[in-house]
């Protein structure tokens, strides 16, 4: 079912927000130049460093002192309670996962949707798209559709798996008048004023595409919409979303419609794969004015139990060499005696893409929650390297192991 209500149509004509829009989109570039529109764009992983670190102690410490339990009694106070059931579901899920990396990531999505505020009564709504703009938008598709490329964004940040990648053509002027010109819309729907941060698109879904269950981008994708430009289906490809009460809805969307939803709180997939030859939608976010949650937060929300489990390996006979293909967690001491500040960038075992960790002053030393097997480079600021190493268990006649770098 399309799962969808009515609410959303009813106040979008009452208040006649339509016919404001198709001037929106007109007198958009008059106020504003649409490449400043675009220059004036944020992202969350422009504002927070994804790859930043915290002591685990000084993590422990703090969740301590904010929450003290998991769940959080006062989250249970104002969850529905099929919500707070549905999130103990999620939690044993989690918690069954073996892989200490995949673990943590889902932590970072449990912790985020609950600490998250909620804007509506349900959390989601669809509405039709101003015609105007729209058509704009379908114009630009047909166009563009027989000169689209693959997407470059990589499927464990996208999301997108399936046997044929999705396609993706670049219209940033385009959508970020669209973002703009939209803003009344989701402020009514939302009920708060908003910052316009982001769009993404157009983004082409093809045969076999299906979208990992997932939350966005806590930063800057509180109060978002996908924009449902074209397609060519030969059954629905519907978007499931889990609302306030924990329950699954199921939104098919036509072309021309908009689904509203809060993408960083509610974990949103589409399980079902495509049939079909193309679904090309539009991806628009907003957060609050004055919003300043980071993942900063949601990090010290994760409870001091998320790694159980992960240290059992099944007795200390085993191999050094067993021992160091496996991801064991281990905390290691970087300290700079060089005369000039270093970056400290980390890459998981035979993946050679470095990610920049931290920068260490000269004389200083920095902390950081690792995994046996994982790799680091140290570099000037120039790029020349320094010094790499690779997170190894030394083993004594004991048989218990501290980490070391080679």
């Amino acid at each position: 079912s399309r799962g969808r209500g009515r609410m959303g149509r009813v106040w979008l004509a009452a208040r006649g927000l339509a016919g404001v829009l198709l001037l929106g989109l007109a007198s958009c570039a008059a106020a504003q130049s649409a490449s400043d529109l675009v220059q004036n764009r944020i992202h969350g992983d422009s504002i927070w460093n994804t790859k930043s670190i915290i002591d685990e102690d000084v993590r422990r410490a703090v969740f301590m002192e904010r929450y003290g339990a998991w769940p959080d009694p006062k989250m249970l106070e104002q969850e529905h309670e099929s919500y707070s059931k549905r999130m103990a579901e999620r939690t044993e899920m989690v918690m069954a996962t073996s892989g200490s990396q995949q673990r943590w990531d889902e932590w970072m999505f449990l912790a985020q949707a609950r600490i998250m505020p909620t804007f509506t009564r349900r959390q989601w709504d669809v509405v039709p798209a101003p015609k105007e703009i729209h058509d704009r938008l379908l114009k630009r598709f047909h166009d563009m559709l027989p000169m689209v490329t693959r997407e470059t964004m990589r499927s464990e940040l996208s999301g997108v798996h399936g046997p044929i990648p999705a396609d993706f053509f670049p219209q940033e002027e385009l959508n970020y008048e669209v973002l703009h010109a939209l803003k009344p819309l989701f402020e009514e729907w939302a009920g708060v004023d908003l910052e316009p941060t982001s769009v993404y698109g157009v983004r082409v879904y093809r045969n076999g595409s299906t979208l990992k269950d997932h939350l966005d981008v806590l930063e800057t994708h509180v109060i978002s919409g996908i924009l449902h430009v074209a397609s060519d289906l030969d059954a629905p490809f519907p978007l499931q979303i889990e609302d306030s009460t924990g329950a699954l809805a199921s939104n098919d969307l036509n072309p021309g419609e908009i689904m509203f939803y809060e993408s960083a709180k509610c974990f949103h997939q589409r399980s079902i794969p495509m049939q079909g030859r193309y679904y090309a939608s539009v991806f628009l976010h907003y957060r609050p004015v004055g919003w300043n949650m980071t993942r900063d937060t949601v990090r010290t929300a994760i409870p001091p139990f998320w790694a159980d489990g992960l240290h059992e390996r099944g007795g200390s006979s085993r191999s050094a060499e067993a021992l160091d293909s496996e991801e064991v967690p281990v905390q290691v001491e970087f300290r700079n005696n060089w005369h000039k500040k270093v970056n400290l960038f980390w890459s998981q075992p035979n993946d050679h893409v470095l990610e920049r960790v931290a920068e260490i002053s000269p004389r200083e030393a920095g902390s950081i929650n690792t995994f046996v097997g994982h790799r680091f480079v140290a570099q000037d600021d120039s790029g020349a390297e320094l010094n790499q190493w690779r997170i190894r268990l030394e083993h004594g006649a004991s048989g218990r192991g501290g980490a070391g770098g080679e």
